[in-house]
């Protein structure tokens, strides 16, 4: 086959030249509008009300200091009285009256108070003088038992005679002593007398005791 004349490209002035293509604009995209993005509501946070102070306790005033005032100094107690036998209310002349017979056959007169059985524990206990009068004792049976000083503040005398009323023997015993005094043998009688009165009355050991009635054992 024959071959094919080339093509005849048109003179560059014709007016079928082939411009250059125009270039298609490139559509500009669009921007797109950003996404709108709702805003997540933010919660609104209450208001923490305002703390409410602590009330502050008021100190309570201390009162003044008041220098304080010395005590006074202790009052002694007043000294109680000691205990007496209620015999010792007689006065001396309503005392009745206890002899004792000498050898001689004379006596020797001494006021005596009698109190009951139940106040022997206290006898001339508590006295600070006994104005010439002693105290008897008188059991229902001969006894051995034993006397002392204690709170008896005045020196004394104790003769012990027995149920025959003959006087046994004649002690001193000493004030606040509590030396225990009783006779060798057993006695029925116990008379108590200012210290140095059987002494001063030459009375001793064999001497009589003679009572008046109603005061001797039975």
């Amino acid at each position: 086959p024959a071959a094919s004349p080339p093509p005849t490209a048109p003179p560059a002035d014709s007016p079928e030249a082939t411009l250059p293509p125009t270039p298609e604009a490139t559509p500009t995209a669009e921007p797109s509008p950003p996404p709108t993005t709702t805003p997540e509501a933010t919660p609104t946070a209450e208001p923490s009300p305002p703390p409410t102070p602590e009330a502050t306790p008021t100190p309570t005033p201390e009162p003044p200091t008041t220098p304080s005032t010395p005590a006074p100094a202790s009052t002694p107690p007043a000294a109680t009285a000691e205990p007496t036998a209620s015999t010792g209310a007689l006065p001396l002349e309503a005392l009745p009256i206890a002899e004792f017979v000498r050898a001689d056959g004379s006596s020797a007169a001494l006021p005596i108070e009698a109190p009951p059985a139940s106040e022997y524990h206290i006898g001339l206990s508590g006295r600070r003088a006994l104005e010439g009068r002693g105290m008897l004792f008188r059991y229902e049976r001969d006894v051995e038992g034993s006397f002392w000083m204690k709170d008896t503040h005045v020196d004394l005398d104790i003769a012990f005679a027995g149920a025959d009323f003959v006087v046994i023997e004649i002690r001193r015993m000493t004030a606040e002593s509590l030396e225990r005094v009783r006779p060798e043998g057993r006695y029925r009688y116990a008379v108590e007398a200012p210290a140095g009165w059987f002494e001063a009355h030459g009375v001793a050991a064999g001497d009589l005791l003679r009572l008046p009635p109603g005061l001797a054992a039975p």
